[in-house]
């Protein structure tokens, strides 16, 4: 495979590069962990980690063709290239062609193996037919196994023994060897079946994680004058002029220029009410155009665009595994061997104590026991069922709007007892109002609005947009802008400095002023040193906050707490009403950082915050899980990267399901851990005392695993 094809690569100063590649040919994810480690023993590989849920390879190297041989060696099946080549539809037509085609060809063995038993024990034929039968059963024994010979030829050139290939490769071998037939065969063939089963129901779990990658759009239609030129997305520049078709999806994130229309946002963030655009209008790539031709601006190159990251984020979200996860992995690495030993014992110790050794029923019956054992102990319901379960609740909360940047932070989640809001934006509307004027009693209100909005107009805070809608009857050139974060903005025009800020920016400057102790947000403006006045302005509570609160209540939140900016009074009126007891204003960036450990190490559990902006991305990344609400603000990308999950509606209502999922998902994965655990103690039991023959065997190991996989994609119901 030639280097320079693949996508996603980027050259470092010691020659690795990045690489992501589409991987084909994987069944579960112990093959992903055996090709995970085998690639990051290697001195050249810097990083090799495999996305189960969408096939993708990430991969950091010095030598691809060395990590391809790699993969090779370890499993001769499994294949890679370039990404762009997975996005087209062959591979999924062929593969559910040969699903289909494998499905007959098991029914078809299982139709032959019952036919023979048939044949055995219920027909008139006689002994006669006894050798024929049994040849049948040997052929059918060799078919239906082969996968698992060669899994266990190419596992133990790669030094890898104990696996359940192996495991069941040895039992039937020992089965047959005791005169067991038609019981190895029923073994090997019930295995095929559970296998073929298992697969089929972890590619129906991939599907829903790859159905949220369909949204990405694929063609956009660029105006050369008075022709259309049809591009992929990642073709388009900032400032192209597009048309967008009725039915097709937003190509990138533009601005609308001409026509009216609906766009259907459910792929995006779940919203399911169509939202009403127009020219002046932002708009976002993957929303579908529901009822007349749209012609828009190209803001974002594809790459920058909001489908293109939230693409990213759901392909790399199985880098970060869930401690739970983790642990299933390396318990099933020394679980097999344990077993293998312990079948050992069963076989050799009993016959040895028990009665006379040179006694060929006694070895018979204990070497049977062992094999019966070594059945039931595969760690397949484990180590399938657990991942699946994740898979399935972060695929379902997707199409919920909820992101999860990885299992672990769903599992985090699920752990948390306490949260801590942002106000502006994530508890209200954001949608600011100047409630009132006050200039001081040299300055006029025209020329302080004036003064105001030369100082706001570079910003894109909230509050600063509010005072942009008032008109000014002055303008002025501006010389420089400073944003001071947590206080406000300094301002130099033609005309000199202005302050815009909160009492903190004022005193900071030596600004003589008269403090205003109301429940609102105030901007205090100053002209070259001098105190020019005050705006008051204000701000809701989003309309579903109250109940979202008291939802996160019912799901067992014990405390909640609000950290803002602004001023005191007016954190204090919005935590009343919302029954919060712990609320405070007048905190910068790092002052909240410093307030949310303080509440951290007075509260037991786990702490969540919740934010929306530039402002939030230190506590973000200081609390457990941090989560980020969309308001559409430009700041907020800032907060998205900075998060552990992203919320991408705007109403707390997503972080009420979000909780829900996680606490589900914690539930489902400890009831499979608990039932396979102890349904396959029981069975041991059982084949110990010689009660559990090889058929109850099957059950144990792929009954089980099967009714984990069906408990682990039960996604939690939104009520």
């Amino acid at each position: 495979m030639k280097q320079e094809v693949l996508t996603g690569e980027r050259e470092s100063q010691n020659n690795t590069q990045d690489y992501v590649l589409s991987i084909s040919g994987i069944d579960c994810p112990s093959c992903v962990s055996r090709i995970e480690d085998s690639l990051n023993a290697i001195p050249q590989i810097s990083k090799a980690n495999i996305d189960f849920s969408t096939n993708t390879l990430y991969l950091t190297t010095s030598d691809l063709n060395l990590a391809s041989n790699t993969i090779k060696a370890v499993d001769p099946k499994v294949t890679i290239a370039p990404f762009k080549d997975s996005q087209h539809n062959q591979e999924p037509q062929a593969s559910k062609g040969f699903k289909i085609a494998e499905s007959v060809f098991i029914l078809m063995l299982i139709g032959i193996f019952s036919l023979c038993m048939g044949i055995l024990h219920f027909s008139s034929f006689g002994e006669q037919s006894t050798p024929y039968v049994y040849g049948i059963l040997a052929l059918l024994y060799l078919v239906a196994g082969k996968p698992i010979f060669l899994n266990t030829f190419n596992n133990l050139k790669n030094k890898i023994i104990f696996d359940e290939n192996f495991l069941m490769l040895f039992a039937t071998i020992a089965a047959f060897c005791l005169g067991e037939i038609s019981e190895a065969v029923a073994v090997m063939l019930f295995f095929r079946l559970g296998e073929f089963l298992e697969s089929k129901a972890v590619q129906k779990s991939k599907d829903s994680i790859q159905a949220l990658l369909q949204v990405i759009p694929t063609i956009a239609h660029k105006k050369n004058g008075d022709t259309l030129q049809d591009l992929h997305p990642s073709e388009l520049c900032v400032g192209d002029c597009i048309l967008v078709k009725v039915g097709e999806r937003i190509p990138t994130d533009g601005v609308i220029l001409q026509g009216k229309s609906y766009l259907d946002m459910r792929s995006i963030n779940g919203e399911s009410v169509p939202i009403s655009v127009e020219a002046g209008k932002n708009v976002i790539a993957g929303a579908i155009n529901t009822n007349a031709v749209l012609e828009m601006r190209v803001e974002k190159e594809f790459k920058d665009s909001h489908i293109a990251k939230i693409a990213k984020l759901t392909q790399e979200a199985s880098a970060n595994k869930a401690k739970t996860q983790k642990a299933i992995t390396s318990f099933a690495r020394i679980y097999t061997p344990i077993i293998f030993g312990i079948a050992l014992l069963i076989a050799f110790i009993p016959p040895l104590l028990l009665g006379d050794w040179q006694d060929s029923s006694l070895w018979h019956e204990w070497i049977y026991r062992a094999l019966v054992v070594l059945m039931i102990s595969c760690p397949c319901a484990l180590v399938i069922a657990v991942p699946l379960g994740y898979f399935a609740s972060i695929g379902y909360a997707s199409k919920l709007g909820v992101l999860f940047k990885g299992s672990i932070h769903l599992e985090a989640l699920a752990q948390v007892k306490n949260v801590v809001f942002d106000k502006t934006g994530t508890l209200t509307l954001g949608n600011f109002e100047v409630l009132a004027i006050k200039p001081s009693k040299d300055f006029s209100k025209d020329f302080l609005i004036s003064l105001a909005v030369c100082a706001e107009s570079r910003s894109t805070h909230p509050i600063a947009q509010s005072i942009l809608k008032l008109e000014a009857k002055q303008s002025w050139h501006i010389e420089s802008y400073e944003e001071l974060s947590g206080k406000g903005v300094i301002v130099h025009c033609e005309k000199g400095e202005i302050l815009a800020g909160n009492e903190r920016l004022m005193r900071e400057r030596n600004i003589s002023f008269e403090a205003q102790d109301e429940a609102y947000t105030i901007v205090h403006i100053a002209y070259n040193g001098v105190y020019a006045g005050y705006f008051t302005i204000g701000d809701t509570l989003k309309n579903d906050s109250k109940e979202s609160i008291n939802a996160l209540r019912r799901c067992g939140v014990e405390h909640f707490a609000i950290l803002s900016g602004d001023n005191q009074a007016q954190v204090d009126m919005m935590a009343k009403e919302l029954g919060i007891t712990h609320a405070y204003g007048n905190l910068l960036p790092q002052e909240k950082s410093q307030k949310l450990v303080t509440l951290m190490e007075q509260w037991k559990g786990k702490t969540a915050f919740v934010g929306d902006g530039i402002n939030d991305s230190i506590v973000l990344r200081r609390s457990d899980v941090g989560i980020s609400i969309n308001t559409g603000e430009g700041g907020n990308d800032i907060s998205k990267e900075s998060a552990d999950i992203i919320l991408q509606q705007s109403s707390l209502q997503g972080l009420v399901n979000a909780l829900k999922i996680a606490r589900h998902t914690r539930i489902i994965t400890w009831q499979n851990i608990g039932f396979a655990l102890f349904s396959k103690l029981g069975l041991i039991v059982l084949g110990i005392m010689g009660i559990a023959n090889m058929w109850v065997a099957v059950f144990g190991d792929v009954g089980v695993a099967l009714l984990a996989l069906l408990n682990a994609k039960r996604p939690y119901k939104n009520d």
